[in-house]
């Protein structure tokens, strides 16, 4: 990574102020706890302090408020909002390292039906079969596949290995990670009278809507019919799996190994922890939230935090296990209890003669 910047530069790029040298230079951006003195890092979030005064960063963006927290080496960036200013300065970077202008290798295999817009990168090993649309500034990552008939809008980035299945429309300003498959056959069979299972043909598609980003080795099915859609603005982790005939809310965002079954339907701003999973045709309203390791069989129709299978409400589950570890408590007080007031053989002699 090539990295040179005056810290004046950077404040006017972020809309920051300068506390120290304005003129330092720094050549690289670090973690706080990977720092050298050339580099530049950020913090600014509290849990990050103890590092912020061990760091050993040439220079720091970070609020008001934290700034204090730096040791007196160190030059300051004083910006509201650090991740937001950190963002600004990475896309800068990446853009500079990009190469722009059309390219296919010469290994590429490409239909001759299909539709290459001439700014597309095409790398080695990539297959792209009839009928396909890539629009402008697409890279297509190395040996990827496009199937048949899959149209691809401008802007959008498919990841080394990845999968794009027929008939499947990927938005524009779309990040596919690398072994992604979208597309792939849905888990849908019928019991038959002999006790096996007779698979259904899966026709429908993918549709993902523009600026959607899904992560590595995630698995998105497509629909049994009609269309498994990824609503604009979603974001999904690595190793997540779609179900057929799901449909994902606009600015949703799902976590690692999350896990949603079919023909179930996510509002929009949702946010589903890792390792959670739903189970079919049930919804959830907007502006949901699911803890990691969430089970949900219900649907849910109101906002808020849910988590704990079975997933309900957080307040709930966190004043039954408050209940819970009160009544752990009072085991001892009602075991000397039962001791205290347990019946003599003399009160059961009693008992029986009466």
């Amino acid at each position: 990574m090539n990295v040179r910047f005056q810290l004046s530069e950077i404040a006017s790029l972020v809309g920051g102020r300068v506390e120290g040298d304005a003129a330092f230079f720094v050549t690289g951006i670090a973690p706080l706890d990977q720092a050298t003195p050339s580099d530049l890092s950020f913090v600014a979030r509290r849990e990050f302090l103890d590092l912020a005064t061990r760091t050993h960063a040439g220079a720091v963006i970070t609020t008001e408020e934290f700034a204090g927290h730096l040791p007196a080496t160190v030059h300051r960036i004083i910006h509201p909002a650090p991740e937001h200013a950190l963002a600004t300065i990475l896309e800068l970077i990446v853009a500079s390292e990009k190469y722009h202008g059309g390219t296919v290798h010469h290994t590429a295999s490409i239909a001759p039906s299909s539709t290459i817009a001439k700014s597309a990168q095409i790398a080695a090993g990539v297959v792209i079969g009839e009928h396909a649309t890539i629009g402008e500034n697409v890279e297509i990552g190395m040996n990827a596949v496009i199937e048949d008939g899959v149209v691809i809008g401008d802007g959008t980035v498919i990841g080394a290995g990845a999968i794009i299945c027929r008939l499947c429309v990927i938005g524009n300003n779309c990040r596919i990670g690398e072994g992604a498959v979208i597309g792939s056959e849905g888990f849908g069979y019928v019991a038959t009278a002999e006790g096996g299972y007779r698979r259904l043909p899966h026709i429908g598609n993918v549709v993902v809507e523009d600026d959607v980003e899904i992560g590595a080795n995630t698995c998105i099915d497509r629909a049994l019919l009609g269309s498994t859609i990824i609503r604009r603005g979603a974001k999904l982790d690595n190793l997540v799996h779609i179900a057929h005939n799901v449909t994902i809310g606009q600015q949703t965002a799902i976590a690692a190994q999350a896990g949603i079954a079919g023909s179930t339907h996510i509002g929009e701003r949702n946010r589903i922890g890792g390792q959670a999973g739903l189970t079919g045709h049930i919804q959830t309203c907007n502006d949901v939230t699911i803890g990691a390791q969430a089970g949900v069989s219900k649907s849910i129709t109101e906002p808020g935090e849910y988590s704990g299978t079975p997933a309900v409400e957080l307040k709930r589950r966190l004043r039954s296990e408050a209940a819970l570890r009160r009544l752990v408590e009072l085991l001892p007080i009602l075991e000397s209890l039962t001791q205290k007031f347990a019946p003599t053989p003399t009160d059961q002699l009693r008992d029986e003669h009466d």
